[in-house]
């Protein structure tokens, strides 16, 4: 999981990036000219949104019984909830920005930026599935292989006592018509 410290930096850049856009704007600078303030404010909204995943999948986890455990899941449930808070402010300063964009006549850009936001993210989530697929794959083909090691050392035992079996019943064949 995401350390709450990168989570609290992240969120104080994001602030410190809008309130640099909005400053700029009011002083009649154009929005391109705040292309870094920008990225870092999207860069923190991707490490937030990342974060609050993570939480919400711990989240779901069942509390230990145990007293440390039970301690950590509070500690993680903390989190969470300053998380999913953070993950709220990051929605309105963005409703902001995107006010600002459109009062500048930039809406375009704005739409084409979260676009592209969404484009990448897809992208990172289609290489993580693909990234489990390659793993579940690896590892059906190694459970087949070990299942047919399984099978053949089966087999060889089973012909083993066949032919002992056999062996004997030809013995006492023998023995027999002596």
């Amino acid at each position: 999981m995401i350390d709450p410290i990168t989570i609290g930096v992240a969120f104080a850049a994001a602030k410190t990036g809008v309130a640099y856009v909005k400053e700029a704007i009011n002083l009649g600078h154009e929005i391109k000219d705040c292309y870094n303030e920008l990225s870092q404010f999207f860069t923190a909204q991707g490490q937030i949104e990342k974060a609050a995943a993570e939480a919400e999948a711990a989240k779901n986890k069942p509390a230990p019984d145990d007293p440390e455990g039970a301690k950590e899941h509070q500690t993680a449930l903390e989190q969470a909830f300053n998380i999913v808070m953070q993950r709220k402010q990051m929605r309105d300063m963005e409703r902001e920005l995107k006010d600002m964009f459109t009062m500048k006549g930039e809406l375009a850009l704005y739409q084409e930026l979260c676009a592209e936001r969404q484009r990448i993210i897809g992208a990172e989530d289609d290489a993580r599935r693909e990234a489990i697929r390659q793993a579940r794959l690896e590892k059906d083909i190694a459970e087949r292989k070990a299942k047919e090691k399984q099978e053949a050392i089966e087999l060889a035992t089973v012909v083993f006592f066949l032919m002992i079996a056999v062996a004997g019943v030809i013995w006492v064949l023998i023995e027999v018509q002596q």
